[in-house]
């Protein structure tokens, strides 16, 4: 069950990034002043550079963020399902006996 669980975190981690980085180049184009747009890399000059290819390579990166929430959404109902089935087949705990408090022990040897 540990492999599985670090499986679907990796797949949920995976899932995230091209939101992610959507989001970071909009906000990047956002924050300079520079238009970000899919169709075309504009010029954005940010510290002496011209990033505008860049912001339009992580625009066009991030078109994924359609099918990477719709994989994600698979992943986690997969992950319950998977978790569910893992628990309903586990016998349940037994609760294991509560010990006697040390005091109580070994009252003839004056402790």
């Amino acid at each position: 069950m540990r492999f599985i669980r670090m499986l679907a975190g990796l797949l949920i981690l995976a899932c995230l990034i091209p939101p992610l980085v959507l989001l970071a180049a909009a906000l990047i184009g956002r924050w300079t002043g520079c238009e970000v747009d899919a169709d075309a890399p504009h010029a954005c000059r940010l510290l002496g550079g011209d990033y505008g290819d860049i912001l339009y390579s992580l625009v066009h990166f991030g078109d994924n963020a359609g099918a990477a929430i719709v994989a994600l959404a698979a992943v986690l109902v997969s992950w319950a399902l998977i978790e569910i089935a893992g628990a309903l087949g586990r016998s349940p705990r037994k609760n294991p006996a509560t010990q006697t408090p040390a005091s109580s022990r070994n009252r003839e040897r004056g402790s």
